[in-house]
């Protein structure tokens, strides 16, 4: 067995992304085991605790979507919204 430390970044769809470095090309196609050791996260952001910081994170978090464009593909805000609250079968549950 052979034991070697690589960085690694797990992306938001949770795959782990790292570089083999040159010398394990000729390991490609082979078993491996991984151990995967997490760094201790930042420390989180107090939770905002009056009704306006909890406007303000709230005004914060919406201006953050739409400079991302989160919602850019929606054409009419009210069919989705609709389309979205709609009653679905539920799964494993027969219609």
């Amino acid at each position: 067995m052979q034991a070697i430390e690589l960085a690694a970044t797990i992306s938001p769809q949770g795959h782990i992304d790292l570089d083999l470095p040159e010398t394990l090309r000729g390991s490609f196609g082979q078993p491996a085991r991984v151990l995967l050791l997490l760094d201790a996260p930042a420390p989180a952001a107090a939770a905002p605790r009056t009704v306006a910081e909890r406007r303000a994170a709230l005004r914060k978090a919406l201006a953050a979507a739409a400079a991302a464009g989160v919602f850019a593909d929606i054409e009419d805000p009210v069919a989705w919204q609709r389309a979205e609250r709609a009653d679905r079968p539920l799964p494993g549950r027969d219609a």
